[in-house]
């Protein structure tokens, strides 16, 4: 399998975002922190649209600044993360989204992939975004995403309900 590393979004990595978002499609997956992955069949057009959320003068209306980073290796991606360094001034990260957003491939689930994501990332979150702490939210009935974070140190705040997808998201903070 190879060690996994970060790493942003080149052209080269097309091929196995498109396997990566192919595995994700055909098991009915979430694309949480895959940056709308799920709509675009063309990755260069998705990574084009990625590069939007990085700046503040190009990011679309309502949305916030966001960076995708890739958790592969010399095979294959095994997840993504989302992070959102301006969260707690956007009115709908702040209450439901969070920093991070990840999603872990299929395959690669039950085998501490996403913990060891997660891990692996809350340094880059401290040393190049300067964040001393980070909110993760995560579905209530999503047991492994909170495993992961609570693996990784999060510390449970509360509950929040989220009426247009009538659902109940539990919020967490881990300290960097």
């Amino acid at each position: 399998m190879g060690v996994y590393h970060f790493d942003r979004i080149r052209p080269e990595y097309y091929g196995m975002i498109l396997d990566f978002r192919k595995e994700m499609l055909k098991a009915g997956s979430s694309f949480d922190g895959c940056s709308s992955l799920e709509k675009y069949e063309d990755i260069e057009k998705w990574h084009l649209n990625c590069l939007l959320f990085e700046r503040p003068d190009s990011v679309p209306p309502g949305y916030s600044i966001g960076f995708e980073y890739l958790y592969l290796n010399d095979k294959e991606i095994a997840g993504m993360i989302n992070l959102r360094p301006e969260a707690l001034s956007h009115i709908f990260l702040k209450q439901y989204g969070g920093h991070i957003g990840y999603s872990v491939r299929p395959s690669r689930r039950k085998q501490r992939i996403g913990t060891e994501m997660l891990r692996d990332f809350l340094p880059v979150c401290k040393e190049v975004y300067h964040l001393d702490k980070v909110l993760i939210t995560c579905l209530k009935e999503n047991e492994a995403s909170r495993r992961v974070i609570i693996n990784n140190g999060g510390v449970y705040e509360n509950d929040i309900f989220y009426p247009p997808a009538d659902e109940t998201l539990e919020r967490y903070w881990i300290s960097l």
